[in-house]
């Protein structure tokens, strides 16, 4: 990486020397996207799996594609501007949208499902079941866990802005 650093601060500055600093990222960024939802993406997209996946999740099967979309995209950006300061406060920006989706979505820590009669289920004609579950404290654990993570991003952030104020810009990058 040493060698790259030096070819970059000459003055000419290649398409090979930015094809060995780019392509590792960008392939970094595939990896990491694909690992942190991607697969679960593309599986829901395949008519037999995703109806069964969307059959038991609280939310609807547009809102959990987006959700994914939302997070895969947060993981590849993350990825490609290592490096810099901007990693800091995605994750940061993550952390905050995963706490508010989280309440959103289990509607404060208590879940209802109801389940219908159908042909598929044993009940009989006109019966429902209404299941609901409270579980309010492994909610604030895991906000507990994510405002952690926010707190350790944000003293990176001022750790990475410190060492770069002595050397005078990121040394991973050019």
């Amino acid at each position: 990486m040493t060698e790259i650093m030096a070819e970059m601060r000459g003055d000419e500055t290649t398409g090979r020397t930015w094809l060995k600093i780019l392509l590792p990222r960008i392939l970094r960024a595939a990896g990491w996207g694909l690992l942190m939802g991607g697969e679960l993406l593309i599986m829901s997209y395949i008519p037999e799996v995703g109806g069964e996946l969307y059959r038991y999740l609280p939310i609807e099967p547009m809102e959990f594609s987006n959700f994914l979309i939302l997070f895969i995209f947060f993981e590849v950006t993350i990825q490609l501007l290592r490096g810099t300061i901007f990693p800091y406060a995605l994750r940061t920006a993550r952390a905050l949208i995963s706490m508010i989706l989280l309440v959103t979505i289990t509607n404060g820590g208590v879940m209802t499902m109801t389940i219908q009669s159908t042909p598929e289920t044993p009940l009989p004609t006109g019966m429902g079941i209404i299941l609901s579950i409270d579980f309010k404290a492994v909610l604030s654990v895991f906000l507990l866990l994510s405002l952690l993570s926010i707190i350790k991003n944000v003293l990176n952030a001022i750790d990475f802005m410190a060492k770069t104020e002595e050397t005078g810009f990121p040394l991973e990058l050019p």
